[in-house]
């Protein structure tokens, strides 16, 4: 079996999500606050969504959504939904070891670059809010209008590796959903799934992580990463 640590110190980079491993950005009701904000710019335009997407906490299938279906109005719902997250990242706290982790990753000189399906300006936000803006090379977020290119599509992944300056094989991705796996796959990257359920470690196992975790501080625990 793949040991995460192990897996860590072969790395050349890491590329990591951000909302769950490094800080829970959306948690209730800050979730649903940023859904109903996109939500709110599409009735602003006269639109009236279905039913699934009505109710939804999940502010990224609004996003998804209205790039589909109503694609005009996509930048208000974007920028909407873009400022909930920023409100968000202004009070969110810390998953438990994230911080070390990037601390840690920095000491030994490997390049982090975040890649995730929020904006990038609530990211550096909340990394310039704790301190982190030098742990972290770059932040790869969702592309301004492009909801089609979010995970699982590779754009970002493909656009992370270029930033971090190495090959495919020589870098790991850690997420907490299904979709980074399948997007580490896609681009033929090694991954580490966080998961803090039974159920999200299973699905990440079925996606074909290299190895689960259940808490971020598994991964500096041993205190060194050389």
């Amino acid at each position: 079996m793949t040991d995460a640590a192990q897996l860590l110190k072969e790395s050349a980079a890491v590329l990591l999500d951000f909302d769950g491993p490094v800080t829970p950005l959306m948690p209730t009701p800050a979730n649903m606050h940023a859904a109903d904000a996109g939500r709110q710019a599409l009735i602003a335009h006269g639109v009236t969504p279905p039913d699934d997407i009505a109710t939804t906490s999940d502010h990224l299938a609004v996003i998804r959504w209205t790039g589909t279906y109503a694609p005009s109005d996509l930048a208000d719902v974007d920028n909407a939904c873009t400022a909930a997250e920023i409100e968000s990242a202004r009070t969110c706290t810390p998953t438990p070891g994230a911080h070390a982790l990037l601390a840690a990753l920095h000491a030994v000189g490997t390049p982090v670059v975040i890649v995730s399906n929020n904006a990038a300006e609530p990211i550096r936000v909340y990394l310039e809010r704790h301190g982190l803006t030098g742990y972290v090379r770059d932040v790869v977020g969702r592309p301004f209008m492009r909801p089609d290119l979010m995970k699982p599509h590779p754009h970002t992944v493909v656009r992370a590796l270029e930033v971090a300056g190495v090959a495919a094989q020589d870098a790991v991705l850690i997420g907490d959903s299904v979709s980074d796996i399948e997007v580490a796959r896609a681009a033929d990257v090694r991954s580490i799934g966080y998961a803090t359920t039974q159920q999200r470690a299973t699905e990440l196992r079925e996606a074909g992580a290299d190895v689960v975790i259940e808490t971020m501080s598994r991964l500096v625990r041993t205190g060194d990463l050389n």
